[in-house]
């Protein structure tokens, strides 16, 4: 499933929202119209909307109708604590959506006025957060406000990698200290509910980088570090970097990671503070060897 935008994930709350509201005395939600109207969205922006409340079973599609098959759970809501509140952040949000949801490759050719227009901020800005985004060497700035994304190297991949390994170890010990009332805990169950859920019906196994970005989130969150959470997006991106994946054992990596991401929430809400570590340390191994063999000519 790829990464729904910000626009989707605030009118996804919004309608929700509605749905709480009037629940369980309405059993429709409005016409796709309507909904545009009140969420001040486009109506290709509702029809997403939708279907995302859709797939979680919350409504029911039937030609124009849309029944309320439940009231909403908290967990339901998308996390926008991190939304963009600066020209800055609205730019690096689009342009990491861009990357997430594969619409810019490995060669692809782009402009400074091109990425502006789409997502709504000036040149300068653009141009002062490529030139930052730049440097961590997945881009280069090519003559006339051209730049290119840029396949990543051996070093990069093992340095990542083991920076990674060290913010989530950190990050897992302070999960752990949360205490039983913290939303996390409900996040988990849900992950743990929708990874068993995918592990009874693979042919959908391309939920699973939606559903790894979600439980490395919750885990990398727990930190409350303003820079572990900026780093989490290079992260996940370079890590869900499709094209790198070679698809002759998709499937089979796609099961081992589902059912080690099973081990490690089910420790996770047991508390089991040793088998919690030691089932992210195998994750991550397993991990740092699908990315080393499956990226462009890496060796293990």
């Amino acid at each position: 499933m790829s990464k729904l935008s910000y626009l989707v994930q605030k009118a996804t709350n919004e309608t929700l929202d509605i749905i709480v509201n009037n629940y369980p005395g309405t059993k429709l939600l409005p016409n796709d119209l309507s909904l545009s109207k009140s969420l001040g969205v486009s109506r290709t922006t509702v029809r997403n909307v939708l279907d995302q409340l859709q797939s979680v079973d919350i409504i029911e599609k039937a030609g124009t109708a849309k029944k309320i098959l439940r009231k909403p759970r908290k967990t339901d809501y998308f996390d926008l604590r991190n939304e963009p509140s600066s020209k800055e952040e609205l730019i690096e949000t689009f342009f990491l959506d861009l990357i997430n949801t594969g619409k810019l490759l490995p060669g692809d050719m782009f402009s400074e006025l091109d990425l502006a227009k789409r997502s709504g901020c000036n040149t300068i800005t653009v141009r002062e957060f490529l030139i930052k985004f730049s440097r961590i060497g997945l881009i280069k700035k090519n003559p006339r406000a051209q730049w290119q994304m840029v396949e990543f190297d051996e070093k990069f991949a093992r340095e990542l990698v083991d920076f990674r390994r060290i913010l989530e170890m950190s990050s897992l010990s302070k999960l752990l200290e949360k205490t039983d009332d913290d939303p996390v805990w409900d996040e988990l169950q849900q992950l743990l509910t929708d990874h068993r859920e995918l592990l009874r019906n693979p042919e959908r196994f391309q939920d699973l980088p939606h559903l790894d970005r979600r439980l490395h989130l919750a885990i990398q969150s727990s930190a409350d570090n303003r820079f572990i959470r900026q780093f989490f997006d290079i992260v996940s991106f370079v890590c869900h970097y499709h094209y790198q994946w070679q698809k002759g054992d998709e499937q089979e990596r796609n099961m081992v990671a589902v059912e080690e991401h099973i081990d490690l929430i089910t420790k996770l809400l047991a508390k089991d503070i040793r088998g919690s570590i030691m089932s992210l340390e195998n994750h991550l191994n397993t991990s740092r060897k699908t990315l080393m063999r499956s990226a462009h000519g890496l060796l293990e």
